[in-house]
């Protein structure tokens, strides 16, 4: 079973992506705050938590800026191997610049207005299909 971190603030779209994800199939732990999965990257740094398959993350949140978050993952050699999809209604140009400069981008970028969960679903499923079919190939050649 895939393990995904959800890190979201809105009790609105928690509560419309739990009911989503739990006809997955997915494991998914919800994180509500900067600071709940800054502590979560400590544990899994630590080894007293599993890495998650994917980090699907606001950049919105109700203790800071999701960047941090995604900085803190890309920035660490334990962690920076996770993929993280920004899912979020927030859009600014200098910030997609300014992850650019830093080096830390999102595997995917989806606008919550313009996916809906049914979508994002299937793209999730379509990421750990292709990421399946990359190892198979790796493996034979």
């Amino acid at each position: 079973m895939k393990k995904i971190i959800l890190i979201e603030s809105d009790p609105y779209q928690i509560n419309l992506y739990r009911r989503v994800f739990a006809k997955t199939g997915f494991d998914v732990e919800l994180a509500t705050t900067k600071e709940e999965m800054l502590e979560e990257l400590r544990q899994i740094r630590n080894g007293d938590s599993a890495k998650p398959d994917l980090v699907l993350l606001d950049f919105v949140l109700s203790d800071g800026h999701g960047v941090e978050i995604l900085k803190a993952i890309k920035k660490n050699f334990l962690t920076k191997e996770i993929p993280v999809f920004a899912v979020t209604n927030y859009q600014n140009p200098d910030l997609e610049r300014q992850m650019i400069q830093s080096g830390v981008m999102p595997e995917k970028y989806l606008v919550k207005a313009h996916h809906t969960p049914a979508q994002m679903i299937k793209t999730i499923n379509n990421f750990f299909e292709k990421e399946k079919t990359d190892q198979i190939k790796t493996i034979l050649s």
